[in-house]
């Protein structure tokens, strides 16, 4: 009895929706120094949002919806001025993905 309630009540969970990435995936790894890297590229965050903005302006409603931006902070000593710049970098990023209407956002 005790084994079927337990399925009972795991398969009422909720199904965790994976990230529909269909439109596009661009993951950033954001360095302790202002600059991120996105594939081979190292450059300003800044830099990195213009070209962001540029790719989600030319996006219609529906692929808005499926593109997908994974951010990851390079390991910082703790209490170090790096660490503090980073998550000042991944708070920056994360405020103008929202602004730029970006709903996808995974952080690894």
């Amino acid at each position: 009895m005790l084994l079927v309630l337990c399925a009972a009540c795991a398969a009422n969970e909720p199904a965790r929706p994976d990230f529909d990435n269909s439109a596009g995936l661009v993951v950033i790894d954001v360095a302790g120094d202002g600059f991120v890297r996105v594939g081979d590229r190292r450059e300003p965050w800044e830099a990195v949002v213009l070209e962001l903005r540029q790719r989600t302006r030319a996006m219609t409603a529906d692929e808005m919806q499926r593109f997908v931006v994974h951010l990851r902070a390079d390991p910082q000593p703790a209490g170090s001025n790096e660490r503090a710049v980073a998550q000042k970098t991944m708070n920056r990023l994360v405020a103008e993905l929202e602004i730029m209407g970006v709903r996808q956002v995974k952080y690894l």
